[in-house]
């Protein structure tokens, strides 16, 4: 028997190396699900170094001839919470005083507080209980309203497309 070629077993051990390499980063990305979209949502991971990766549902709505971001909204879940929670981001120079409102297709009104305005825009946040949580699946359009800087109100419609596929994967 020819006595073993060491170059040829080197290069037979990084290869190895680099598909269970491959193996394990394709199994990392299967369980990320960050970047794929669900109809009009889509999954947003960060992750700290050394922690488990936090994922979101979010999805941006722009004015359609300037591209100018009216709103964002992102779901995800707080450690240890059951419920999901949402955020809603408006722009800056909004009126304040009579907060927005939320209706899923025509139904009931939820009154929500702007809770703070910084850098990016005036936040809304919420928790979303069960009742909320099924109107959101189980709807088409979500209508949010607030008041621009002149008083006048506006209603920004926010796609329910996709909305519980992508509220799956973030479990």
């Amino acid at each position: 028997m020819p006595a073993p070629n060491p170059r040829l077993a080197k290069i037979t051990g990084l290869l190895a190396g680099f598909m269970l390499y491959m193996l394990a980063a394709g199994s990392a990305a299967a369980q990320n699900p960050h970047g794929k979209s669900f109809g009009d949502w889509r999954i947003r991971c960060n992750s700290a170094t050394g922690a488990p990766s936090q994922c979101q549902m979010l999805q941006n709505v722009v004015v359609k001839e300037t591209g100018r971001p009216v709103l964002q909204s992102v779901v995800g879940y707080i450690d240890g919470s059951t419920n999901p929670v949402g955020v809603l981001v408006l722009p800056l120079g909004i009126y304040l005083p009579p907060g927005l409102t939320l209706q899923i297709d025509k139904g009931q009104i939820y009154e929500m507080a702007i809770e703070i305005c910084g850098k990016k825009g005036c936040r809304v946040r919420f928790s979303i209980d069960s009742t909320l949580l099924g109107t959101l699946k189980g709807g088409s359009v979500a209508e949010i309203s607030f008041h621009t800087g002149t008083q006048k109100p506006l209603t920004v419609p926010l796609s329910l497309k996709g909305f519980t596929a992508a509220l799956g994967e973030l479990r």
